[in-house]
């Protein structure tokens, strides 16, 4: 008697297969070779991109910072020419 059913998708287990390889060593191709440099040149990238992101963020941060200290310096020299157009200076 079949005990599985005819919809079913279970695989069957019936093989016994290897999971080693054959081959135990092989010569390293000529990328894996290469890799060396091309693990320097992702590192360079990836630093460069993360340092131009940090110097982004730094600038903009800096500019709006010298924005809010004009909009400060010129709120004060307002509030001194309106003192004096209207005499609250004692």
């Amino acid at each position: 008697m079949n005990q599985r059913a005819p919809h079913s998708n279970l695989p069957k287990f019936d093989q016994h297969k290897s999971q080693t390889s054959q081959i135990l060593y092989q010569e390293p191709t000529l990328e894996e070779m290469r890799q060396k440099h091309h693990r320097a040149v992702e590192f360079l990238k990836n630093f460069s991109a993360v340092t131009l992101l940090l110097l982004s963020i730094f600038g903009l941060a800096l500019v709006m910072l010298k924005g809010c200290a004009d909009d400060v310096e010129h709120q004060q020299a307002m509030a001194v020419k309106h003192q004096i157009q209207f005499g609250g200076v004692k």
